[in-house]
């Protein structure tokens, strides 16, 4: 009964938001991170090192950031996070029919060579724009989709979430057990989409090179493909001002099998990887620094550092 209470409370909550005229919801937003990133130390510190490290004054970058520049960035973050509320608010409230008014799709000659091929279509996505709308953009391919998600341990949000997720078709698919369901979904040719760009512990990861570091990285998807055959497409959205959402839909990543599995592993989760970098370098303003994705460190010594037996 508490459970559905809250619920209820945030469903209000939402619909109230989403009352908010759009161009007042960038301004709270705005104003909204520029609070947070002034009060919130342990996030503003991540980013700005996250900055700094890899595009910024302490990386390797051709075209370094100055540390203004780095700390407008940041405040630029801070304040796309916290307009997503605004843009969600807006978002439940929106009808399926209206979906094309707000959202333009990009690459769908990608999308439809790959899905030819007759085994499915796995997208790679990242946190950059709004990818809370990323269900709304697909929607609009017309293609069945299914979605790997972590399922909130706060059970109204998470239904309130997963309601909004699968509101215009897609169907939501919880991580835990799910790589037979995943197999099923793209034998039958649907479009199935995981983010990829988060930290994972080491014994679920490779480490691969992420903005001139190693970042451990999820080599279920490298495993995934390499199982089913399974075209790889980098999707991602973002904002186009301060109304439309723009998806854009990369060309096929090709796979790469050496016949070592360990190494094909390690070589595609690399690749998927640095699509998705390439693909922040192009809007570090809409990705999200706040992670520490750099988190787990990679203790293996490297030759030089090994002694000798």
């Amino acid at each position: 009964m508490k459970d559905e209470i809250i619920y209820r409370i945030l469903t209000v909550m939402m619909n109230l938001i989403g009352l908010i005229p759009r161009r007042i919801g960038k301004f709270l937003g705005d104003v909204l991170g520029l609070i947070w990133f002034k009060i919130d130390k342990r996030h503003r510190e991540i980013t700005l090192e996250n900055i700094s490290l890899s595009l910024g004054r302490k990386s390797n970058s051709k075209n370094k950031l100055t540390e203004l520049e780095e700390l407008l960035l940041g405040k630029k973050i801070f304040k796309n996070i916290a307009g997503m509320i605004f843009e969600l608010g807006w978002g439940y409230r929106l009808k399926r029919e209206d979906l094309a008014k707000y959202f333009k799709l990009i690459g769908l000659n990608n999308l439809k060579r790959a899905f030819d091929k007759g085994k499915g279509v796995l997208f790679i996505l990242c946190h950059i724009g709004n990818w809370e709308f990323l269900v709304s953009s697909i929607a609009l391919t017309g293609y069945k989709s299914s979605a790997l998600y972590r399922k909130l341990d706060f059970l109204p949000l998470e239904r309130l979430i997963t309601e909004m997720r699968q509101r215009y078709g897609t169907v939501m698919v919880p991580l835990r057990g799910a790589s037979k369901k995943i197999d099923r979904l793209l034998a039958e040719g649907e479009l199935v989409g995981t983010l990829m760009d988060q930290n994972v512990d080491w014994y679920k990861g490779v480490f691969v090179e992420f903005f001139g570091r190693p970042a451990c990285t999820n080599s279920g998807v490298a495993s995934l493909v390499l199982r089913t055959g399974t075209a790889v497409i980098p999707a991602y959205i973002i904002r186009d001002g301060y109304i439309n959402h723009v998806m854009y839909f990369e060309p096929e990543i090709p796979l790469v099998r050496t016949g070592d599995k360990i190494k094909d592993i390690e070589i595609n989760t690399q690749n998927y990887t640095s699509a998705i970098e390439s693909i922040i370098k192009r809007y570090p303003d809409q990705w999200f620094w706040v992670h520490n994705r750099w988190k787990v460190k990679n203790y293996s010594l490297l030759p030089s550092e090994r002694l000798n037996p």
